[in-house]
């Protein structure tokens, strides 16, 4: 307990000053990095009330410091962002407290409410009104890549040494059960500062793009040898999660790159390509587990493939109940109650209790309904085609950040079938920044090329000025 305290009076301390000496914008970076790199083992228990995970606190110094400096620096920047999506989260509160009203569990789901406006939108809030440049946006993906090279340093200690740093901290539930040590039936599977390894899975896929764009974006050989050697640990990272749905989630996102990215993002993939292949010949025991791992999802008699078989059965059991009931097809059963309904049905021939859902979306359709995970889907729906738009829209090559952002958006929407991954987590944090600078990126750029191209007009027309003779 006392070394979360230590942490939270120095993250506070680390914003404030931050935000006194460079402004609140120059702050956001270093609250990427922080949301990131925290576990949510950092917390202090408040009886009857929250936990207080030190993202809590960055979250609610940040809205504070936004009020106190950050508003006031964007006013003098011509205005504060409009963000597109607000309408819909408006829409999804408003769901969510309808489905609390009529939950099963009411006072968990109102926790959860609560919790998921100050943990994730009130975040999007402040980053979307907040960011006025181009740089802003690449300086916060560098504090996401940093956090990330952090975990993944960490993750090599853990997969050599057995250690892991979520040993310093107070143990707390999760909904995802994680064996003791990372140790399974797969070995020792890392999870660095992440609540489970197919978390910090799902995190490096989105980061790994990140860490691709800034390597184009970068002038200096030291930044470009620190990205790279982030890429490098972050994809040694993803394999020792031995997680399946990581790993397609990545190549998921390489491929789109390859696709939607320019000759230099395309160069990257090719090296990495190769890499790849050079280590799969060299190291044939890689090839071959990947292999045993896929092939055991194929076969439902063992653990992977019963976890595999595991996320039909949800749907199975969310549907037979939800088409049985009209009000809770619309509004559920309430947010966070799947694990206090005491469910149980068949699976491969036995009758189970259902205490684990491997599926946000599963999870959302039992929780909120059949109304709630569409809007979700809305949101993410519209994120993701707009960003996709603007990727053909700007031009070249302030459009290969949407690609990227893209990219993110699919790798998350496709873990969310693998996994609870929406609504709790640091990659949920990752998930609401990432929408928020898709929604406002657009309009920097073209507002930071209007400017470049008005500049040199306007240079030429003091030039024709000052060079007119003087008629006295």
């Amino acid at each position: 307990m006392e070394l979360v305290i230590i942490l939270d009076v120095l993250v506070v301390a680390a914003l404030c000053a931050s935000t006194i000496a460079r402004g609140f914008e120059e702050t956001l970076p270093l609250a990427a990095f922080l949301l990131i790199l925290f576990p949510n083992e950092s917390q202090v228990p408040l009886p009857g009330l929250f936990d207080l995970t030190t993202q809590r606190v960055i979250v609610v110094v940040l809205f504070v410091l936004y009020f106190w400096r950050g508003r006031k620096e964007r006013a003098k920047q011509h205005g504060e962002n409009i963000l597109p999506l607000k309408y819909i989260f408006i829409v999804q509160i408003f769901w969510m407290l309808v489905s609390t009203v009529n939950s099963a569990v009411f006072t968990v789901s109102l926790k959860t409410v609560l919790s998921q406006l100050l943990d994730y939108y009130l975040t999007f809030y402040i980053f979307g009104k907040s960011i006025s440049s181009v740089k802003t946006v690449h300086k916060i993906l560098m504090g996401f890549v940093g956090a990330m090279f952090f975990c993944s340093v960490l993750g090599v200690i853990e997969a050599q040494r057995n250690w892991s740093i979520l040993s310093l901290f107070p143990p707390t539930t999760h909904q995802l059960i994680v064996e003791p040590s990372g140790e399974s039936d797969r070995g020792i599977r890392v999870q660095a500062t992440f609540g489970h390894p197919i978390l910090y899975g799902s995190a490096l896929a989105l980061a790994i793009p990140m860490a691709l764009f800034l390597i184009t974006q970068a002038k200096s050989v030291k930044r470009k040898v620190f990205l790279w050697s982030a890429v490098l640990l972050m994809f040694f990272n993803i394999y020792k999660t031995e997680s399946r749905g990581p790993w397609i989630a990545a190549a998921m996102s390489l491929v789109l790159l390859a696709v939607l990215g320019g000759g230099q993002l395309r160069r990257y993939l090719a090296v990495i390509s190769l890499l790849v292949v050079v280590t799969l010949v060299a190291r044939s025991g890689i090839g071959d587990s990947i292999k045993n791992l896929y092939g055991a999802t194929l076969n439902p008699d063992s653990p992977q493939g019963e976890s595999y078989q595991w996320r039909y059965a949800l749907y199975d059991i969310a549907f037979d109940h939800l088409n049985h009931n009209g009000g809770r097809a619309l509004w559920g059963y309430g947010p966070e109650s799947f694990f206090y309904l005491g469910w149980q049905g068949p699976f491969q021939g036995h009758m189970v209790p259902y205490d684990s859902c491997d599926s946000s979306i599963a999870q959302l359709m039992i929780e909120t309904g059949y109304v709630g995970l569409l809007i979700v889907a809305l949101i993410l729906f519209k994120a993701g085609l707009s960003t996709l738009r603007d990727s053909f829209r700007l031009p070249k090559p302030d459009n290969y950040l949407c690609a990227i952002l893209f990219a993110n958006i699919c790798a998350f929407c496709f873990m969310m079938t693998n996994v609870a991954i929406f609504g709790w987590g640091q990659q949920t944090n990752m998930l609401w920044v990432v929408i928020a600078i898709a929604m406002v990126y657009p309009r920097l750029v073209l507002k930071e090329r209007g400017r470049l191209e008005a500049q040199p007009a306007s240079m030429a027309e003091f030039s024709s000025w000052t060079a007119k003779p003087s008629r006295g």
